[in-house]
């Protein structure tokens, strides 16, 4: 793969990131919640000696905090991905109304997640037709836009 057709790949690829980073953070808050991680409550029916319960309380309403607003910024992030993406997308059948087999294509692979034989029944060919063919074509006339909210690396990154 081209270096130009990789950096496109990884932009696509963000919003499926977005949502596996949106998952791990979701593990997270339910990981606190049940106590699984440090500064959460540890309910051992045990007495503690003048252990300072406010004091641990506090410091599981800090984590749940902190983590109910990485959430909520990443889920942020996640919704202006998926709009610049299926914008980017779309583009390609505003600018030749020809391309729009192309355009779905990369629609159900990097916005719908849909593997290549699921892709290939929805579009009346073959699995390998999918892959070989139209995908190759889809990312040559794939364009990213040149107004991201930061600048895109290889590795996937985006640095603001």
């Amino acid at each position: 793969m081209t270096p130009e057709n990789e950096a496109k790949v990884n932009y696509l690829r963000r919003y499926k990131w977005d949502l596996i980073a949106l998952e791990e953070i979701e593990s997270e808050i339910t990981a606190c919640r049940l106590g699984a991680l440090p500064g959460a409550i540890s309910y051992t029916g045990m007495p503690h000696g003048g252990g300072d319960n406010k004091a641990d309380l506090a410091n599981y309403a800090a984590r749940i905090d902190e983590l109910l607003m990485k959430f909520k910024r990443k889920r942020e992030e996640t919704i202006r991905d998926l709009h610049e993406i299926a914008d980017a997308i779309d583009d390609m059948t505003r600018r030749d109304p020809n391309d729009a087999a192309l355009s779905a294509l990369l629609r159900y692979k990097y916005i719908q997640n849909k593997k290549w034989e699921e892709i290939g029944v929805l579009m009346g060919y073959s699995e390998i037709h999918v892959k070989s063919t139209l995908y190759g074509k889809a990312l040559m006339k794939f364009k990213i836009p040149t107004k991201t909210y930061g600048v895109f690396c290889y590795d996937g990154s985006v640095e603001v």
